[in-house]
């Protein structure tokens, strides 16, 4: 049965009340930053400036700030200005709800209770229960989205035409900026969306719901798994699984999208399946991949290395080290962790200490 389209969404977005609740949602952890401090300072009037601006047609977009970050690979992030950020929580405030209630339960990015640890253990349980895996990744997916495609998959769900200029509008001033300013940013006229963007991740996950659909309701594999544009599909044969890949390849192209070429693999669960920066087995075991290790290693490295000249704090280090061992635990990793953090260390020994203390599961 076909669902009604959603209608009437702009003047919720635009109202005071959802842009007051955006703007309080967007200055968290913000900390002392000078335009959060700025708009906060004076919030009444900018939140009733961009009420007005929203409801009269005239907001525009301020120009993307465009920066490089190197983990876990180079990649060019686009940070919008703070009050287009608050735009952003806005839409994202109103419309979310109605694809949570569209989207398949075995996406995993970028939602509420979701996440890479949820996503690697559903990974896991097909692989305890499927002799073969198919494992793609979309080539370039945020630089390669068509707005056209898109918006269409908008505008399937959503009835509001100011709704949609207002997501064009966003969508546009990404690839104007884009290509004036930062050729390494992949913007193209009428493609990609910009890394850093909250609507960013959304758009993303909505760009694949018709694929999510069509794999689960048209191919049914014996099981799916995605994070963003990294998906699995599981099957009791590799002729079954590579019938499918075809008929994914075909879906994705309708999409204007395609697979990249070196990360299209069909393997045996029981020899490890990649997904989300772990290796998951048939037999119930988990490992970190060689990747995930390499990019901790050097990133560990040259925190030590800022210990040492002083350029780095060691609580820098310690905040690190935890993070990297909160996500370690959900492999079986504790002789991995002895052998990487327990090794003396003039700058950071102590460090790594605190930050490993506890238990976790041995290595099979």
């Amino acid at each position: 049965m076909r669902r009604r389209r959603s209608g009437n969404l702009f003047e919720q977005i635009a109202s005071l009340g959802n842009l007051f609740a955006a703007a309080k949602k967007a200055l968290r952890g913000r900390g002392l930053k000078m335009p959060a401090v700025a708009f906060a300072a004076d919030l009444e009037t900018e939140v009733v400036s961009l009420s007005h601006e929203l409801r009269g047609e005239i907001y525009r977009p301020g120009a993307y700030h465009y920066f490089e970050i190197f983990e876990p690979k180079r990649r060019v992030v686009a940070a919008a200005p703070f009050r287009d950020r608050v735009v952003h929580h806005a839409i994202c405030r109103v419309i979310e709800p109605i694809w949570e209630r569209r989207f398949i339960s075995d996406s995993y990015a970028c939602r509420p209770g979701k996440g890479t640890h949820a996503g690697m253990r559903r990974a896991l349980s097909h692989a305890n229960t499927h002799p073969w895996a198919l494992c793609c990744d979309i080539q370039r997916y945020f630089p390669s989205i068509s707005h056209g495609a898109l918006l269409n998959t908008i505008c399937r769900v959503i009835a509001d035409p100011q709704l949609i200029a207002l997501v064009q509008l966003i969508l546009e001033s990404h690839a104007e900026n884009g290509v004036r300013e930062h050729s390494e940013t992949g913007a193209l006229p009428g493609r990609g969306l910009p890394i850093g963007n909250l609507t960013s991740q959304f758009f993303a996950n909505v760009m694949l719901d018709p694929f999510d659909h069509f794999v689960t309701d048209v191919l049914r594999p014996g099981g799916y798994v995605r994070y963003m544009d990294d998906f699995l599909l599981f099957g009791e044969s590799r002729g079954q699984l590579r019938e499918m890949g075809n008929k994914v390849r075909e879906k994705l192209a309708s999409l204007e999208l395609q697979i990249h070429p070196d990360k299209y693999r069909l393997v045996r669960t029981r020899d490890g399946v990649a997904f989300v920066g772990f290796r998951v087995f048939a037999d119930g075991r988990i490992r970190l991949r060689e990747k995930s290790l390499k990019n901790f290693r050097r990133r560990y490295r040259r925190l030590l290395a800022g210990v040492r000249s002083r350029r780095t704090k060691p609580a820098a280090v310690t905040a690190s080290v935890k993070s990297w061992v909160a996500h370690a635990r959900h492999a079986h990793s504790e002789p991995l962790r002895a052998a990487l953090l327990g090794r003396p260390r003039r700058s950071g020994r102590l460090v790594v200490k605190q930050a490993d203390r506890g238990g976790g599961r041995a290595e099979a």
